[in-house]
C-alpha cells in the first residue's frame, strides 16, 4: 500500500545559493529528488520550508503522514538556522511533536553531526582520531589573548572553522593561519560574516583529504572511497561548487590500497559513534606523516547531481534517482513501514547491484 511521504527541503535558484543560503538545494536538484521519490509508487507531498508555523500548518492540513524525507537544513525565514548547526535538528523536533518519523538521523544525532564541537567530543569518547583542537566563543573576542598559549600548544598552522553547519560556510583559504596576529584577524572576519558564533581552532593537517559515504543502518553499504587531489588546498564553498569539474583527478581508494582498511574502519566507527541512520558522509584528512583523522561528519550530505555522495554512488553503479530511493527504502524499513511490492522489488535489485560493484557490505 502506498505511503504518504512528506518531502521537506530548502530550495533556492543558483543566484541565491550563497552566504547563509549556501546550504539550500538548487531547484533542479529538488525536482530530481522529488521525481525519484515519486518513482517509489508512494504518495509524495512537497514543502519548501520557510518557518515553523508553515510546517505545522502543512502537517495539520495533511493528516496521517507516514514519513518525512528531510533534506532541509532549517527555516529560510530564519536564515541563521540554515548554518548555525541547530536547524536540521530543530526541523526534526517539530516533526517529532506530531509523531512523524523522518529519514536521515534523529534530532539528537543531527545536533551532534551539525556541531563540530559536539562531533569531536563524541568521536574522542570513542577513541576515533581527531585533530588537536580548542573551542572558542566569539562573544569573548576581547579576551582572545587567553587562548594564545593553547593555540601555541597545538602548534601552527591552525585552521579556524565555524562549529555549526556545513558547506564550508565561513571557511576560505585565509582560514589557515600561521601566527596569532592572523588568527585574531580571521576570528574577526568570521564574526563579521556570521555574528557571534562558536569556532573550532584546530591543527591544520597538510596531507590528502578523503570522503566516505555510508548507506544503511544495521547493515551498512560503504560507497567507493574518494581521495581528493593532494594539491586541492582548503575545500571552501567556492571549491566545492566547482569541484565536480576536477573529478578526473579524484582517486578511488580500493581494497588493494594499504589505506583502505583504516579508512573503512574510521568511517563505520564514526557512523556508529554519532548514532547515524540511513546515510552519512565522513571527511578525513592526513597529517604530514600519513596519519588519518576524522575532520567532519555530515548527517545531511548533499543529494545533488554534482555532490560527492552521488559521484561515489555513480561509481558503484547507482544513478542519482536510485541513490535517493535507497535512502528512502532503508528509512522505511527502519520504522517498520512495509514498502509496496513494486518499491520493494526495485530496491532489492539496487542493493544487489551495489554489492556486485564491490561496495563493501558491513553487517
Amino acid at each position: 500500500m502506498p505511503k504518504k511521504i512528506l518531502f521537506i527541503y530548502n530550495q533556492v535558484v543558483a543566484e541565491e545559493r550563497k552566504a547563509c543560503f549556501g546550504e539550500c538545494a538548487l531547484v533542479k536538484d529538488v525536482d530530481a529528488i522529488r521525481e525519484a521519490l515519486k518513482e517509489s509508487n508512494n504518495h509524495i507531498l512537497s514543502l519548501d520550508l520557510h518557518s515553523p508555523l508553515q510546517l505545522e500548518e502543512f502537517i495539520l492540513a495533511n493528516h496521517s503522514i507516514d514519513l518525512a524525507f528531510v533534506i532541509a537544513e532549517g527555516f529560510k525565514a530564519n536564515p541563521h538556522t540554515l548554518y548555525n548547526g541547530h536547524g536540521a535538528a530543530l526541523v526534526r523536533r517539530y516533526l517529532a511533536k506530531y509523531n512523524i518519523p523522518c529519514t536521515h538521523s534523529s534530532f539528537e544525532s543531527m545536533e551532534v553531526c551539525r556541531n563540530k564541537d559536539l562531533t569531536y567530543a563524541r568521536l574522542r569518547e570513542r577513541g576515533i582520531p581527531i585533530p588537536q583542537y580548542l573551542v572558542f566563543e566569539t562573544h569573548f573576542i576581547n579576551n582572545i589573548k587567553c587562548i594564545e598559549a593553547q593555540v601555541s600548544e597545538i602548534g601552527y598552522p591552525v585552521i579556524i572553522k565555524p562549529a555549526g553547519g556545513g558547506n564550508s560556510i565561513g571557511i576560505s583559504s585565509k582560514s589557515v593561519v600561521y601566527n596569532f596576529k592572523d588568527l585574531m584577524e580571521q576570528v574577526k572576519t568570521v564574526q563579521k560574516q556570521l555574528g557571534h558564533t562558536t569556532l573550532i581552532i584546530e591543527k591544520y593537517l597538510a596531507g590528502q583529504e578523503y570522503t566516505i559515504g555510508i548507506l544503511g543502518n544495521k547493515e551498512k553499504y560503504v560507497l567507493p572511497v574518494i581521495g581528493f587531489p593532494k594539491n586541492l588546498g582548503v575545500r571552501d564553498a567556492g571549491t566545492k561548487i566547482t569541484e565536480h569539474t576536477l573529478r578526473d583527478k579524484f582517486e578511488f581508494i580500493t581494497e588493494s590500497d594499504k589505506r583502505f582498511n583504516n579508512l573503512l574502519e574510521l568511517g563505520v566507527d564514526s557512523f556508529e559513534a554519532v548514532l547515524a541512520n540511513d546515510v552519512l558522509r565522513i571527511d578525513l584528512k592526513e597529517d604530514e606523516l600519513g596519519n588519518i583523522y576524522v575532520i567532519d561528519v555530515n548527517g545531511t550530505p548533499a543529494l545533488s547531481f554534482t555532490g560527492s555522495l552521488n559521484f561515489m554512488a555513480n561509481k558503484a553503479g547507482l544513478k542519482h534517482n536510485q541513490l535517493v530511493q535507497l535512502v528512502l527504502y532503508k528509512s522505511m524499513l527502519r520504522y517498520g513501514l512495509a514498502p509496496n511490492i513494486f518499491f520493494d522489488e526495485l530496491v532489492k535489485g539496487l542493493i544487489l547491484k551495489l554489492i556486485k560493484h564491490e561496495s563493501i557490505e558491513v553487517a
